[in-house]
């Protein structure tokens, strides 16, 4: 079912790059000028007047004669035909070009997305390789090589494809660490795939139009190439290629009788060619190569733990559903201070429940929703605490274990859906890529239906399905995401500031579509905003950050309408009340801190109008103030 959903788009993809590839007047002119020396080079016995081995009848009367209607294009040093041989020589000239660009590029494509991918130590070693091979110079290097061993066609393309890659492995490389960084394919690591999967079904696709058009200037580098190892006596004698008639016309005395059209002509050729593919590559660099956003997020480094700090208190009635306790996430960088961006956050999740999660920017929110399935950006270590999932420590689980929880017990509904889903892939393929790895018995023949149902739980007609993201409207993808993270029956979703850059109408819809699913399915959400009155109409709960640590937590009605910590009370004073039409809004002055270096004591102490000298110094403890609400201020220690 998914080749098939696959052979039905790519008769429209075609289509749409051909749409935009034939006004590209550049490109165009150098397709159709290899085109022509393809042609030639294909029906060479067809077109060349004469045959190239025969020397029947070749007087010293033949030598170097110039164009006549007999020949041409004049004759060569041994009274052949010129005409006839730079249409056979065509075909060497371009097979070598092609077959060792096709070594090139595989040899650079797979170690520059193995660089770009794997990064650390595997990166290093192979990008220092290729530094070193690109200081030595490839033409005497060639010439060293192919001296020492037989001069052949096989050689020389062998050669010239073991010497050409480096400058391929760079530049994919280069877009190989632009696209893994972008949230679609760390959507399809939520969603547990392999890493052969995500480098064939999400990295491969991406790289490989600078692939397409890297391909075509190599051949033409190697069309160079091989021209000028032919002229310095270093090709196939057995095989008369452009190059090869250019060293037999200079060693032979073409220059000394006047006998140009020897020289022209295979030079035409090659400036033919290699022009004509130097202008396609151009062209198709122009249409194929999209502009790829780069985002912070990458893979995530392995979790340290440290036992000696573990929280070991244990929760008392009923079992919730996610149970995070005292989970604090460090962001190292080598010669400085780790960033802090989470400590010692601790909340549960029932069944059903939807907890909102709400703080300024900058307050460690979407770094805790991402510690969860341990999606975090590379230099992001969990280094304390646990996140237990149906009594299961997932910060303790292996890569492959951690794959069978996410998006099937986990998923996620990522900010900003457009930059979430893949853009040359339909939406369709993407919902079914999730079934197809966490549901490999599902009928192949009731994938589509199951794509359909999705689309039509979330308010999608079916015959968008095989629509590409750009051409869904803002709400749709952001409701596209949602039926993905739906497609595995998760039991927990996590839907990080899902309404970003929507206008008010489509917030609200996709606000009632997730409190409608939450009814419905009995999902339990995790509800990442900074609308609190969608917290007050929506959730049950409520844990407000500041600066990486839990200023207030508990029940909805409690933070609305008896909040303990000054953080909270000043986020509710800049909440517009319809209720009082005459309540002053207010700001809080200044802005949250860095989170490398986080000041002395309180962390929302420099902005708290409410600080004292204490404030400054220590930092609070946590007070519960009653059943589930907690609060971090020195001025509740009375009230604990």
């Amino acid at each position: 079912m998914e080749a098939q959903m696959t052979t039905t788009t790519t008769a429209p993809r075609f289509q749409e790059f051909w749409r935009v590839f034939r006004n590209n007047y550049m490109g165009l002119v150098g397709f159709m000028m290899l085109v022509v020396a393809i042609i030639v080079a294909i029906l060479a016995p067809v077109l060349s007047p004469y045959d190239p081995s025969s020397t029947l009848n070749v007087t010293t009367t033949d030598i170097y004669n110039p164009p006549s209607a007999a020949h041409w294009l004049g004759t060569d040093d041994a009274g052949q035909d010129v005409l006839t041989n730079f249409i056979f020589g065509a075909r060497v000239s371009l097979t070598i070009g092609f077959f060792a660009a096709f070594i090139s590029l595989v040899i650079g494509g797979v170690l520059g997305i193995i660089a770009g991918f794997y990064g650390g130590r595997t990166e290093e070693l192979i990008m220092r390789f290729t530094d070193i091979m690109l200081v030595i110079p490839d033409l005497p290097l060639m010439m060293v090589v192919i001296a020492l061993t037989k001069p052949s066609i096989f050689n020389i393309i062998l050669v010239i494809g073991l010497l050409y890659w480096t400058t391929t492995a760079r530049m994919v490389r280069s877009q190989t660490l632009a696209v893994k960084s972008r949230k679609f394919v760390l959507r399809a690591r939520a969603i547990g795939s392999s890493k052969r999967h995500i480098i064939r079904r999400h990295i491969l696709p991406l790289v490989l139009p600078i692939l397409v058009v890297q391909a075509v200037l190599v051949v033409s580098s190697a069309v160079l190439a091989e021209s000028t190892l032919s002229f310095l006596g270093l090709g196939d004698p057995t095989a008369l290629s452009w190059g090869q008639m250019l060293n037999y016309a200079f060693g032979r005395g073409a220059m000394s009788t006047g006998a140009w059209w020897a020289l022209v002509v295979p030079g035409f050729g090659i400036v033919w060619v290699v022009l004509g593919l130097t202008l396609l590559g151009q062209g198709l660099e122009q249409v194929l190569n999209p502009r790829l956003d780069t985002h912070h997020l990458m893979p995530g480094r392995p979790v340290v733990r440290n036992e000696a700090n573990e929280d070991a208190e244990k929760s008392t009635g009923k079992s919730p559903l996610l149970e995070v306790r005292n989970l604090s996430i460090h962001y190292v960088n080598n010669g400085k201070p780790p960033a802090r961006a989470v400590e010692n956050i601790s909340f549960n999740l029932q069944e059903g429940e939807l907890i909102g999660l709400v703080g300024e920017s900058g307050c460690g929110k979407t770094t805790l929703m991402l510690s969860l399935l341990r999606l975090l950006p590379s230099a992001g270590q969990i280094v304390n605490g646990r996140v237990l999932f149906n009594g299961r420590d997932l910060t303790a689980l292996t890569e492959d274990e951690l794959n069978s929880v996410r998006w099937s017990g986990i998923s996620i509904v990522f900010q900003g859906a457009m930059n979430a889903l893949n853009p040359v892939r339909t939406v369709g393929e993407q919902i079914a890529e999730a079934i197809i790895k966490h549901l490999p018995g599902f009928p192949k023949e009731n994938l589509s239906a199951r794509v359909v149902e999705l689309l039509d739980l979330v308010g999608i007609a079916a015959d968008h399905k095989d629509h590409f993201p750009h051409q869904y409207s803002g709400g749709m993808r952001q409701r596209a995401m949602i039926a993905m993270a739906l497609a595995c029956n998760p039991q927990v979703i996590v839907a990080d500031e899902p309404t970003t850059a929507l206008d008010v109408m489509i917030q609200a819809q996709i606000l009632e579509l997730l409190d409608r699913l939450r009814k419905k399915l009995g999902l339990a959400i995790i509800f990442v905003t900074h609308d609190l009155g969608v917290v007050a109409e929506m959730c049950d709960k409520v844990l407000v950050m500041y600066g990486g640590v839990t200023a207030e937590y508990a029940d909805v009605d409690v933070i609305y309408n008896n909040p303990k910590h000054p953080y909270t009370q000043e986020l509710l004073k800049a909440f517009p009340d319809l209720t009082k039409p005459k309540k002053k809004l207010s700001s809080i002055p200044g802005y949250p801190p860095r989170l490398d270096a986080l000041p002395a004591g309180c962390r929302f102490a420099p902005r708290c109008p409410a600080a004292f000298k204490r404030c400054h110094t220590d930092p609070p403890s946590l007070h519960k103030l009653g059943d589930g609400h907690i609060a971090s201020c020195h001025l509740l220690e009375a009230s604990s």
